[in-house]
């Protein structure tokens, strides 16, 4: 058996419609604003209306826009871009975005917005290593 890598690209069309519900509906407006909003007491970011543990999650507010990283990986056949999981705030679930860098586990992070931005994830341009 080879110790070669196998990789096999192919571009699969998946389409489909997401109709964002009233918590993600209030996230995504606003990161157009430059704000997080997370859900229920937790602050779970992105907002849900559902825990992971499947109970309904009531309320949104205003999440402290720093975040923690918590595990990143770099996309080479996307020019090598860094993703990471980010722990927003105080939130008990990771949100996965951009790094504007590669930066250890650990790492205080800040958003980089977009100007003027829709809204939509894309207003949010990456996380950056915290000044």
């Amino acid at each position: 058996m080879s110790d070669e890598s196998l990789i096999f690209e192919q571009k699969i069309d998946l389409p489909y419609t997401y109709t964002a519900g009233r918590a993600h509906r209030a996230f995504l407006r606003g990161l157009a604003q430059q704000v997080f909003v997370g859900s229920g007491s937790e602050g779970y970011v992105p907002a849900r209306a559902y825990a992971p543990d499947g109970t309904r999650v009531e309320g949104l507010a205003e999440v402290a826009p720093r975040g923690v990283v918590l595990s990143t990986t770099v996309a080479h056949h996307l020019g090598g871009r860094v993703f990471a999981l980010v722990r927003v705030g105080n939130s008990p679930t990771p949100f996965l975005h951009y790094l504007d860098e590669e930066l250890p586990v650990g790492t205080e992070v800040e958003p980089v917005w977009e100007e003027g931005g829709e809204p939509g994830v894309l207003a949010l341009r990456c996380f950056r290593r915290a000044s």
